[in-house]
């Protein structure tokens, strides 16, 4: 070492030779070393990408270098190894000064102090003796650092919002990799925002020498889609298929409309779908797209080769036993030499199902494959069938979700249509499922909806099947078809002692059996996604395994000889299933703010708090019961408060409904009001109490009963004033029973196209007044055309109302037509039996009512209206004075206005009476947030 030689050996050749080969061994492994750490130091701590943490100061290295001698005070201290950051910098964290004696505490904490500022990758204290003491030298290795960063060019958008998507900023750490990535960051922003020919380039900051930043920006024009065209399409108009893609057009050149390329291919797949779903499996699209002279407008064009459209020439049935394929087919909508149409299949899949699913065959599977031939336009559709076995319903279960559920089970339960013992009918489980997502308490987004699991009973779940003997025990005897049971797996939901039934048998552990959900198994079926041969199903589950138990067939399992049990056993002839329903607690408290016009009413506020998981029988026990929300919550009951003030008409209200009273089919309600209205000849105030009983028999007919009691004062007549109007001047108590039943099978609430209503009432005064009074409302809709896929729907409706009452009715309870919802092309209250000036109005009243309403733009958001009007009111029965009016209008329906339509509607009065008034324009504007 050090350069001598042993002098045992004498140097040779080949000694030198080996020597040579140790000394080049040395210095190629002193060579891989040095590399090696380098790589360690650079990679030991790699670069971080903007955004990321620094790591946390470290301590001093675990190397304590060697003492300086106490008594060598510090002379000197320096900074060694920095590169970018200016020694004076960094000393103004270094603690340490020269003239003190040297501190290994102080230097350590100097240490952490430099390791704090996260601009070094490593810091090492080192001493250097000289003659006048010791040099105290801080070794650095820095960590690249971001000097400055510049956004060149950026115009359109704020520097703000592009330093949001990088993040970087002056101290940043520096990467040229992030740097990149944020050069693509911005530019994609810029894509987002309608700057489709937007370029980013990195001008500084792409290598590792760098320390600035600097992105050169061409933002370029912003690009917005004013135009649509489809070419080719002849069978399908283009403001249909413009419904049909996500791609929209600006409105008024400046509004919306922003070009963005990813949205092509939806659109193309967007509008096959709905060519293949009409039966043209043939169809080819292709696009075209147009920019104008500085590329801030483009045109799209969407090229259409639509084929033939495919007929069905034979429909065939697979694997029927029950049913015929005369029975199944008779009804079909898609029949043979039908062009084919996807909604119609569905519909027939589903009447298919439903056939099978009323005999309780319900994993019955249905699938319609068509079957294409050599000659084009033409294909057979298959339907193969399985029909499974008949399955009963043995218990149904109930599991809530949420943080802190309150409401109760029986709330679900009272919802459902379908109860143990009942047959499995699919049909019944999906509308039950529906009827819980419809009592508004719960969520209904698709994946915390109401879901309803369907679990196969296997022998290990029911112990009347798996053959146990219980001896002397009194349960030997096999329990009923079917029971509901309380004691489910999750949380408990109910939170009042009083609402736990007794068990009525021992616990079934539900995890033992394999979950099905009928979230998919009963929704429409899916469209076809390609023309080769499309198979189009239902759910398909497996095999549940023999219907019977094993065991010898003669002789029951009771030792006992229990004459209650057959001696003989049955094999099952029907399996059976558990329902679980699931679902989670929504936010059911709503505070609403609404404000409306209309030619009748004037201008109203709305102001409304409604619960719909409301309990009468839950007060708060405890502040902590309010704090958490339990308190009044969790009876599935309805509670409304409401303020409706206006220019013309005021109301308040506050009501209480349980729309299953004591767990029945009962519903009871109770409400209390007052209401102040201004009519033309007098001035009206009502205030007083409702008590309503009804009874839902069937999905279509509810009968309800009210108690009606009012305290009516009329004040201001009209001068002078009719012997009518004098006799109810001042206070009334009104009271009354009334009676009505109702029958809806109207499809849709707001814009029905298939069904009718009929409310048929009668109601009875006593106390202050006696009289009866009878009316009958009836509306019936048909839809006399659509589009192939369902919408564009032509609607005819025809309603009217009939109603009758004796002389002996005061004024205020008397029949009134005219006006909006009654008799348009004539002032509200504008036409019937007049006295002194004053209406005063009549014991009859027949109006009626034909309108033809079809949309005037694709998307269906506005349709236009023609109407006749027409009847009497009159003092006795009899058409002696009889009106007409004719008139068209608009409904037009804007989502974040709420469900309801606006309507504005122009009629002309053709037949009248002398005496009434008339009004050309009626409209009803509303809003509800």
């Amino acid at each position: 070492m050090n350069g001598v030689i042993d002098d045992t050996r004498r140097p040779g050749i080949s000694s030198r030779k080996a020597g040579n080969r140790w000394r080049a061994l040395f210095v190629f492994c002193a060579v891989v070393l040095g590399i090696g750490a380098a790589v360690t130091a650079m990679t030991a701590e790699p670069l971080m990408a903007q955004g990321d943490e620094f790591p946390p100061p470290r301590d001093a290295p675990n190397d304590e270098p060697p003492p300086p001698t106490p008594d060598a005070n510090v002379v000197d201290v320096r900074v060694e190894g920095n590169t970018t950051i200016p020694a004076d910098a960094i000393a103004k964290f270094i603690k340490t000064r020269a003239g003190q004696p040297p501190s290994q505490a102080q230097i350590r904490e100097d240490v952490r102090a430099l390791y704090a500022t996260h601009w070094f990758f490593s810091v090492e204290p080192r001493y250097r003796g000289v003659d006048q003491g010791t040099v105290i030298i801080f070794r650095v290795l820095e960590r690249p650092m971001v000097q400055n960063v510049e956004y060149r060019g950026s115009k359109k958008i704020k520097v703000k919002h592009l330093e949001a998507r990088t993040g970087l900023k002056k101290g940043s750490p520096f990467d040229v990799s992030a740097n990149r990535e944020s050069a693509r960051r911005i530019e994609e922003f810029y894509h987002e925002k309608g700057y489709t020919f937007a370029t980013v380039k990195l001008a500084k900051g792409g290598h590792k020498e760098d320390r600035e930043v600097i992105f050169e920006i061409e933002e370029g024009p912003k690009v917005r889609v004013t135009k649509i065209k489809f070419t080719g399409n002849e069978e399908v108009s283009g403001p249909v298929l413009k419904t049909k893609v996500r791609t929209k057009t600006a409105v008024l050149w400046y509004i919306g409309g922003l070009y963005k390329p990813d949205t092509i291919p939806d659109d193309i797949a967007a509008l096959r779908q709905y060519y293949h779903n009409l039966g043209y499996f043939d169809i080819e699209i292709d696009h075209d797209i147009v920019f104008n002279k500085d590329r801030s407008r483009a045109t799209f064009e969407y090229i259409i080769s639509e084929g033939p459209r495919y007929k069905v020439r034979n429909v065939e049935f697979l694997g029927n036993n029950i049913f015929s394929g005369e029975e199944l087919g008779k009804d079909l909508e898609l029949a043979e030499g039908e062009p084919f149409n996807m909604r119609f299949l569905s519909k027939d899949i589903a009447n298919v199902k439903d056939r099978y699913g009323k005999l309780g065959r319900l994993f019955a599977s249905v699938d319609a494959v068509p079957r294409f031939l050599e000659e084009p336009g033409v294909a057979d559709l298959v339907y193969r069938i399985d029909e499974d076995k008949v399955y009963r319903v043995r218990r149904v279960d109930v599991v809530i979700n949420g943080d802190n559920p309150h409401t109760k089970r029986a709330v679900v339960l009272n919802s459902s249509v379908i109860h143990p013992g009942d047959l499995a009918n699919p049909k019944d489980i999906e509308r039950s499922k529906t009827r819980v997502g419809g009592i508004g308490i719960f969520q209904r987004d698709p994946q915390n909806g109401v879901t309803v699991d369907i679990r196969r009973v296997t022998k290990n779940d029911d112990p009347a099947r798996n053959g146990v003997v219980r001896g002397q025990n009194e349960d030997r005897a096999r329990f009923g078809v079917g029971h509901t049971s309380f004691d489910i797996d999750g949380q408990a939901i109910s939170t009042n002692p009083s609402d736990s039934s007794p068990r009525q048998q021992a616990p079934v552990p539900i995890e033992t059996a394999t979950p099905t959900t009928t979230t998919d198994a009963y929704k429409k079926i899916r469209p076809m996604t390609g023309w080769m041969a499309p198979t189009i199903r239902g759910q398909s589950f497996d095999d549940p395994g023999p219907l019977a138990r094993p065991g010898f067939p003669y002789f029951g399992n009771n030792p006992q000889g229990d004459p209650l049990l057959d001696p003989l056993y049955e094999p099952l002839s029907e399996e059976e299933v558990d329902l679980i329903f699931r679902a989670t607690e929504a936010r059911t408290g709503r505070l609403m703010f609404g404000v409306g016009v209309n030619s009748d009413a004037g201008v109203v506020g709305s102001i409304v708090l409604s619960e719909q998981n409301f309990n009468i029988l839950r007060p708060p026990t405890s502040f902590r019961d309010i704090l958490d929300g339990s308190a009044w919550r969790g009876g599935g009951q309805r509670f409304r408060a409401e303020a409706v003030p206006g220019n013309v008409v005021s109301r308040y209200l506050i009501s209480w409904t349980d729309p299953y009273f004591l767990d029945t089919n009962y519903s009871l309600g109770v409400s209390g009001f007052f209401y102040d209205r201004f009519f033309p000849d007098w001035d009206e105030s009502r205030a007083g109490g409702r008590v309503s009983l009804g009874r839902q028999f069937t999905p279509e007919i509810s009968v309800t009963g009210a108690l009606r009691l009012e305290n009516v004062e009329i004040t201001n007549p009209d001068i002078p004033t009719p012997a009518a109007l004098a006799a109810s001047v001042g206070e009334s108590f009104l009271s009354t029973i009334r009676t009505t039943l109702t029958h809806d099978t109207r499809d849709s609430a707001f814009l029905p196209g298939e069904g009718h209503k009929i409310d048929l009432s009668y109601e009875q005064a006593f106390g202050d007044f006696d009289y009866p009074r009878f009316e009958a409302e009836a509306r019936q809709y048909y839809t006399v055309r659509c589009r192939p896929d369902g919408g564009g729907r032509h609607i005819i409706a025809v309603g009217g109302q009939i109603g009758w009452t004796e002389d002996t009715t005061p004024i205020f309870e008397r029949f009134f037509a005219g006006g909006f919802q009654t008799f348009r092309g004539f002032e509200f209250r504008g036409l019937g039996p007049r006295q002194q000036g004053v209406a005063v109005g009549g014991n009859w009243m027949a109006i009626g009512s034909v309108e033809y309403m079809f949309p005037l733009m694709a998307n269906e958001t506005i349709q236009l209206v023609t109407f006749s009007d027409f009847g009497t009111v009159e003092p006795d029965t009899g058409f002696d004075a009889f009106r007409l009016s004719a008139g068209a209008g608009l409904r037009i329906t804007i989502p974040a206005m709420g469900p309801v339509p606006l309507a504005f509607d122009w009629a002309v009065p053709l037949i009248r009476e002398d005496g009434d008034e008339t009004r050309i324009f009626s409209f009803y504007v509303g809003i509800t947030r």
